[in-house]
This record gives C-alpha cells, sequence and structure tokens, in this order.
C-alpha cells in the first residue's frame, strides 16, 4: 500500500512539474513574440517618419515619380501616427519596452495587471499614467520571473521606456520595502515619475508578504 502511495504522489509531482513547464513556457514564448511584433512595428514607424522627413526637404521626390506626390507627407504622417494613436487599452497591445541595460532586463509593458498580462510581461496599474506621458508611470510584474532581476537594481542605474514613438529615461533614485496595502506609491506626482512593484521577498516560498519598490524620475525624454 506504500509503495502503491509512493508511486501515486511521484506520478502527481510529474504531472504538476511537466504542467508548470508547459505554462512558464508558453509564457515565455509570448513575451518573446510580443517584443518582437514590438520592434518590428516601431521599425515601420521609424521608417514613415524618415519618409515624413524626406518628402518635405525642398525638391525632395518620390521614387518612381516623375514629381513629389503633394500628398506624400499627409499620408506618411498618417502611416506614422496609426501606431502612435492604438487603443492603450486593447487587449494584447504592448505599450513599451522596459530594459535595464545592466541588468539584460527586457520586458514589454501592457495595459493594466491581470494574471493573463502578468504572465506574459509587465503591466501599468490601472488609474496611473501611461509610458510615455507625465505623471507617475507605475508598472507591477512577478518577482520570481520579469522582474526577478530588480533583485540586484543599483541608485543610480537608467531605467529605459521604448515607445513606438520615442523613449523616456529614467534613473533610479531610491528603493525601498513596504507593506502591500501601502498604497501611497500609486499616488500622482508634480515631476515625471517611473515607479516599478513586485512582490517581496525574491526568493520567498508562497505568498510574498511584503513589496519592493523602485522609484526613478525622468532624466530625458
Amino acid at each position: 500500500m506504500r509503495i502503491y502511495t509512493a508511486n501515486l504522489l511521484m506520478f502527481l509531482g510529474a504531472i504538476g512539474l511537466s504542467v508548470t513547464g508547459v505554462v512558464y513556457t508558453d509564457a515565455w514564448l509570448g513575451s518573446r513574440r510580443a517584443v518582437a511584433e514590438f520592434k518590428a512595428e516601431q521599425a515601420q514607424v521609424t521608417a514613415a517618419s524618415a519618409a515624413v522627413s524626406v518628402s518635405t526637404k525642398p525638391g525632395s521626390a518620390i521614387v518612381g515619380s516623375a514629381e513629389a506626390s503633394p500628398h506624400a507627407n499627409s499620408d506618411a504622417s498618417s502611416y506614422a501616427s496609426s501606431y502612435a494613436d492604438k487603443d492603450a487599452n486593447k487587449d494584447g497591445q504592448v505599450l513599451a519596452l522596459l530594459t535595464i541595460t545592466r541588468l539584460k532586463l527586457e520586458v514589454p509593458i501592457f495595459s493594466g495587471t491581470t494574471k493573463k498580462t502578468l504572465n506574459r510581461g509587465a503591466g501599468v496599474v490601472d488609474g496611473t499614467a501611461l509610458p510615455g506621458t507625465a505623471g507617475n508611470i507605475v508598472i507591477s510584474a512577478h518577482r520570481d520571473s520579469y522582474f526577478r532581476p530588480l533583485k540586484d537594481i543599483r541608485i543610480g542605474d537608467v531605467i529605459e521606456l521604448n515607445l513606438q514613438n520615442g523613449m523616456q529615461r529614467f534613473k533610479v533614485g531610491e528603493t525601498f520595502i513596504t507593506d502591500p496595502l501601502d498604497v501611497s506609491v500609486l499616488d500622482p506626482t508634480d515631476t515625471p515619475t517611473l515607479t516599478l512593484i513586485t512582490c517581496y521577498p525574491f526568493y520567498y516560498v508562497g505568498f510574498a508578504p511584503e513589496r519592493f519598490i523602485v522609484r526613478a524620475t525622468l532624466l530625458d525624454s
């Protein structure tokens, strides 16, 4: 009987590990796919912006045409802005890429912090500023996946938010640990601020009792 029970437990454990592996693999692949799609669209925006620049130069002409099209500038501008004006609340829409070069961290940023969102990357907390805008941009992700590198973050590190039509660069000014019920970290700020939130301790087994906070201020945009 004991042998049967032991074998059953081993079998159930193997199934559990297999399911966990499939979930993490799917999350990693989904995240990488989102990053690749964002960069492809970003390249299209850059190309469209370049077309706007060329078409507005005196004497410029569209290749293959005898003369420059009078609609070239407006067409290219419309094409570029079509990405910048995408609905920020659209399910699955990547708002930005968060990058910390020293930590080799690159993660897609989505709208909201639902279970599905945090399985694919990091999410902007509802009610806080969106990437590319002023105010307090609050981004959350899991400590055991996308935000695990934050355990090694330092004061002075630079965090980049790569947008479809530009970039925001922030400098880390402080890190601290707080209670999960401390909502003051979500408060609006007078100056452009980036706040990163993840659970703490990083290697805690089960539901972590605290929150690790990174606060950074805008360097340039």
